[in-house]
């Protein structure tokens, strides 16, 4: 049983091991570097949140089982939907400075701007990004002359 377990382990660790090399950034660094959810409840280190190697790729295995998703679109787990878009330096800037193609593709549910914000956000579902994006189309962009704050802090409140 023990062999059985390890081999699951060591597969879905390299399995997932790329997230866990994420600087942990993403959402103002408020998480480790696995990221929100059970993974990072479980095997964060709450002293400083910089994890050992081990830590990170258990965090990020647990959190690619599907539970990160779950906790992020329900804000559980210590994932607080709140203020991940807006307190991103980056994703301010390039929204400041794509904000016409941005709204563009978000109309539409697709482009290259669209695809390159997902990627600066940290988004690993991007298909259902883009659909809720263009769902939301209307409460994110609330004018035709809105700032780039103003957009991401409407995608907070409802993405």
């Amino acid at each position: 049983m023990k062999k059985v377990f390890l081999s699951v382990a060591i597969a879905g660790a390299l399995a997932t091991s790329s997230f866990a090399l994420f600087d942990g950034q993403y959402g103002g660094n408020r998480y480790s570097a696995s990221g929100c959810g059970l993974g990072n409840m479980l095997f964060a280190n709450e002293k400083d949140k910089s994890n050992d190697l081990a830590s990170q790729i258990l965090g990020a295995t647990v959190n690619g089982t599907g539970s990160q998703i779950f906790a992020i679109t329900t804000g559980t787990s210590g994932c607080n939907p709140s203020g991940v878009f807006a307190s991103n330096e980056e994703l301010n800037n390039f929204t400041g400075q794509n904000l016409n193609k941005l709204a563009s593709d978000m109309s539409k549910g697709s482009g290259e701007t669209l695809d390159a914000f997902a990627d600066l956000a940290g988004v690993s579902d991007k298909p259902a990004f883009f659909a809720a994006a263009q769902a939301n189309f209307d409460k994110i962009f609330t004018s035709a002359d809105i700032s780039a704050g103003e957009v991401l802090t409407n995608m907070d409140a409802v993405l």
